[in-house]
């Protein structure tokens, strides 16, 4: 049996064709394009008319991808996220695809993306800590699941995406203090007291942002996509004050950066320090699974 998922992120949107085999899966083919879907109008929940544009020339590409592999509507999942579920005029997409492609597109909340995220994060990591929080850094919302025990405890998702923030604020080039302080005000607005209690033992990031902390530490983009790995605290943490104090320019050379990452890794990087901290965890690792990969183990479940 074969499938497909396409995941229409607030920035990125993201296709994985695949096979079934006995109780696991085969990737065919995976593609990701930088649609940047909250650009010009994530904050006041509209979908700009060139990010409108964007966004279905990307999905056009994707289906004719899919048919390349024998794989039909009726054989995708296809589901929107924060940018897209906010926006008034998010139904202008879904009735697009549905007319020319007779293709479903799903919205989903927060929690059941946080949910999705946990089922592709729980395939490949082994949760040996007593406690844990994943974290999927969005363009629009941010999802984390906290277990114990190898048991969901609490879900939560806020709207304190990066496209969010970068378009909230007119922030300098590199960060001033002043754009610290007013990054900081704004997570501990949007998310009340909810991290001033919660103390877990290991953070764990799905693909996204932590992949560019991975290469940034390791040099390399070869890296095992069916288990999580380790990223050193120490190293993480001298790694995210660069990446928070560095210019554009710095990040445009650096060559581990990927180019659709160049302008926010540094507010997703404090970002991630401000959670750390509020945490207290002792180890963070990177899942190359997140939420592509919890639909196959659901929705594609025999």
């Amino acid at each position: 049996m074969r499938g497909a998922v396409i995941d229409l992120g607030t920035n990125t949107f993201g296709l994985i064709v695949f096979e079934i085999h006995g109780s696991g899966f085969k990737v065919l083919l995976t593609d990701k394009s930088f649609v940047d879907l909250g650009k010009g109008g994530i904050n006041s929940n509209y979908i700009a008319d060139e990010a409108m544009e964007r966004a279905i020339f990307a999905l056009d590409h994707f289906i004719d991808s899919c048919r390349a592999y024998e794989v039909y509507p009726n054989m995708i999942r296809a589901f929107g996220t924060s940018a897209l579920r906010d926006a008034k005029n998010g139904q202008v997409l879904l009735k697009h695809m549905k007319t020319y492609h007779q293709l479903d597109i799903q919205l989903i909340n927060g929690v059941q993306e946080a949910n999705l995220v946990y089922e592709g994060v729980r395939a490949i990591h082994d949760f040996s800590e007593d406690s844990s929080c994943i974290m999927d850094i969005g363009g629009g919302s941010t999802e984390f699941t906290v277990t114990k025990c190898h048991k969901i405890v609490d879900q939560k998702s806020f709207n304190i995406g990066i496209s969010r923030i970068i378009q909230l604020f007119e922030l300098s080039d590199p960060l001033c203090s002043n754009d610290i302080k007013r990054i900081k005000l704004f997570l501990e607005v949007q998310t009340k007291d909810y991290f001033k209690t919660l103390k877990v033992d290991e953070l764990i990031g799905a693909a996204g942002s932590f992949e560019t902390y991975f290469l940034l530490l390791n040099k390399t983009s070869a890296y095992d996509n069916y288990k999580t790995h380790l990223l050193p605290l120490d190293e993480l943490n001298k790694m995210l004050d660069y990446l928070i104090f560095s210019t554009r320019e710095e990040r445009n050379n650096d060559y581990w950066i990927a180019d659709y990452r160049k302008d926010m890794i540094n507010v997703a990087a404090y970002k991630t320090k401000w959670i750390l901290d509020q945490i207290g965890a002792s180890a963070c690792c990177f899942s190359p699974a997140g939420i592509k990969e919890g639909v196959i183990a659901t929705a594609f479940k025999r």
